[in-house]
């Protein structure tokens, strides 16, 4: 079981060419509360920068250096001696992922995995660092057949082989299951079938009930996990626990994805993951059960192959700041944009730090105004209008203003809140006034699946208004 402590992680890769040092990258996880980091290699720098900070730190072990590793024990030796020692133990590692997604990855580094991660628990032991520091291997969730309903999962026959001794191993030296798990990949590869509030982990989803367990499902990371969950049963290890190495939504794609990619659906699916991961209310078919979730990924990372959305999973800018208001890691209460000094924790000058801060349209505003900048914040493909626009939720009241409203504050929260983002040639106006909180006789207030809808008496005419978390 893992630990009624286990808090939010995040992946801290380092392929780009814009990143601050490894330095102000502990600093800014210090700022966010964040607790545990997941390296993918033993990058030395990184570690020697997260000496004495208090951040559990997950190691990776590259997919490439896993034969070596397996045909020696001096090599894995060697490798713990170069790569854990020095750092240790200032240094707070936990743990050792061994490769990535080894078993569905076209090469044939699947032969080595058990062996290096034998060799590698083996080095550990001489040096007296086997029940501080923990090995397992992350899986991507191709790894389970049938996986839809959950209690129908087993793990796909083709790795059963070395799948096999390789849950017995982690079982044996008090390890845990390593899952990828991403509801983005399950939904963009069945969007026919699936409800977006669904994959996005939203409260209003209205889910599924397994027919085969009775059991019902709100959201969709639930579902993959329970999947998980009752694949490791069928295969004899009911009890293995299982830590999230990662998850997580891209904030910008091609252009044929701003539908499914885009900041918004980034800022709503990585703050649901922080609610339901904090709420320690497990799964359904785990109740209660706590489980350590990594989030892909600390910063953009500009130089990773593939398509736009590869480069574009980051919950920070090199700057420090937030792409989107985020909070929750461990007893942090977030809502800022990114930790810069002075003030709060999170703050950066220039900031408006406050859980419910609205950029709207200003009462009289220009028509002509007010729909040249609806139309150039939809045009920059950040914010997702579809809400506003005909048979959307927020497309009544059919006005430019309460369109405009909607727009505004998406392009506002999206933007961390910054001042800077509610600049609409002066047809846009900041409050900090929470709607939830205006007298009865100047409003009234319904709140809908993404965004609260409320009249205001005042102005005339009724604002759809995004509430980003």
């Amino acid at each position: 079981m893992i630990s009624a402590d286990a808090a939010i992680g995040v992946c801290y890769g380092r392929m780009a060419d814009n990143l601050p040092s490894p330095q102000k990258a502990v600093q800014l996880m210090q700022s966010q509360g964040i607790s545990k980091v997941r390296l993918f290699s033993p990058d030395a720098d990184a570690l020697t920068a997260l000496a004495n900070s208090n951040i559990d730190v997950m190691v990776g072990v590259p997919n490439t250096e896993l034969q070596g590793i397996a045909q020696s024990q001096s090599s894995a030796t060697a490798w713990v001696a170069t790569n854990l020692l020095p750092h240790l133990p200032a240094t707070r590692i936990t743990a050792i992922a061994a490769g990535s997604e080894v078993l569905t990855a076209a090469t044939d580094d699947d032969a080595y995995l058990l062996s290096a991660m034998q060799n590698l628990y083996t080095a550990l032991q001489n040096a007296a660092l086997d029940r501080s520091i923990k090995i397992s291997t992350p899986h991507a969730m191709g790894v389970i057949a049938n996986s839809f309903p959950p209690s129908s999962a087993t793990f796909d026959a083709r790795f059963a082989p070395l799948l096999s001794p390789i849950l017995d191993f982690i079982a044996n030296t008090g390890s845990f299951f390593m899952l990828n798990a991403y509801p983005y990949y399950a939904y963009r590869n069945s969007a026919a079938t699936t409800a977006l509030d669904f994959a996005l982990l939203q409260p209003s989803a209205a889910g599924f009930t397994d027919p085969g367990s009775g059991l019902h499902y709100g959201d969709l990371l639930s579902a993959q996990l329970d999947a998980a969950f009752y694949a490791l049963a069928a295969m004899g290890h009911r009890s293995l626990a299982i830590v999230v190495t990662e998850t997580g939504w891209p904030s910008m794609g091609g252009a044929g994805e701003t539908r499914i990619v885009n900041l918004q659906n980034a800022a709503t699916y990585n703050n649901n993951v922080l609610r339901v991961a904090m709420s320690g209310q497990g799964t359904p078919f785990r109740p209660g059960q706590i489980t350590d979730v990594y989030i892909f990924e600390l910063f953009n990372e500009n130089q990773r192959p593939g398509p736009t959305a590869n480069r574009n999973w980051g919950l920070f800018r090199p700057d420090g700041s937030k792409f989107y208001s985020i909070g929750g890691f461990g007893g942090y209460a977030g809502g800022g944009t990114g930790g810069g000094a002075g003030g709060a924790a999170g703050n950066s000058p220039g900031v408006i730090e406050l859980n419910r801060t609205f950029c709207i349209a200003a009462a009289n505003g220009n028509f002509n105004t007010l729909q040249a900048n609806l139309d150039w914040v939809c045009g920059q493909q950040q914010v997702d209008c579809s809400p506003v626009q005909p048979g959307g939720r927020c497309y009544q009241p059919d006005t430019v203003a309460s369109h405009a409203s909607y727009v505004f504050n998406a392009y506002f929260q999206l933007n961390g809140m910054s001042p800077n983002a509610c600049q609409f040639n002066g047809v846009s106006v900041i409050t900090t006034m929470d709607p939830s909180e205006f007298s009865r006789d100047y409003t009234l207030f319904f709140l809908g699946d993404s965004c609260l809808t409320f009249m205001s008496l005042l102005a005339g005419y009724n604002r759809c208004i995004y509430i980003g978390r």
